[in-house]
């Protein structure tokens, strides 16, 4: 599915030099409407209350991490990437992912959730461009995994929670998407953009984590 969207926003970037520019970006938000609506060519969102498949990544060390090494704790997913240029997507991501990072520390059972910050910028964002990225939220990072990967396992994990993302003028374009796993690998809450509240996020997912 990532490899024809690709091709398919490369086209609709040609049509631009005889479409105006919003023209293009309407072609393109319907294209993206249409992959969700048909299930992405074969790609399988997971329902809530469904089991989360596991995955394996490299995290901010270098280390690969895999999403069932969590089991029996509560895992927070996001996706964002480093080079992010809008302040109300990735970064505010971030700063609400800080938040949730701290609510196990709040609880004082820090190991009841674990925090994953998926990039989706995998050719950039390399472990040490992670890692220095990741100082800049919160220094505590035992229960926050910052991942990257190769462009195909970042799209496998981020098409498995509704995420579709590609790179126009530069930039990564991208929905975006914050999941709670609860103890058991359930999905049980899935917040889209970026405009939620994280104490109404930590109250969802605080019955999970006793």
């Amino acid at each position: 599915m990532f490899g024809l969207l690709r091709v398919w926003v490369w086209l609709l970037g040609v049509a631009g030099k005889t479409f105006a520019e919003a023209d293009v970006k309407k072609l393109v938000l319907l294209l993206l409407l249409c992959l969700i609506a048909t299930g992405g060519a074969k790609q399988t969102t997971i329902p809530i209350g469904g089991d989360v498949p596991n995955f394996v990544l490299t995290d901010q060390s270098g280390q690969k991490v895999a999403l069932s090494e969590f089991k029996g704790r509560g895992v927070v997913v996001s996706f964002l990437y480093t080079r992010c240029p809008y302040p109300d997507k990735c970064p505010m991501i971030g700063k609400k992912l800080t938040s949730l990072a701290e609510l196990g520390n709040k609880l004082g059972q820090s190991d009841k959730l674990q925090v994953m910050a998926i990039t989706l910028d995998p050719a950039h964002d390399k472990p040490e461009v992670l890692k220095a990225y990741a100082q800049g939220f919160d220094k505590d990072h035992s229960n926050w995994s910052f991942l990257t990967g190769t462009e195909q396992e970042i799209a496998r994990v981020a098409g498995a929670f509704g995420v579709l993302f590609w790179e126009e003028n530069g930039v990564i374009e991208h929905n975006m998407r914050t999941a709670f796993i609860d103890p058991s690998g359930r999905l049980r809450l899935l917040k889209s953009g970026s405009d939620w509240k994280a104490g109404e996020f930590a109250a969802q997912i605080r019955p999970f984590l006793k």
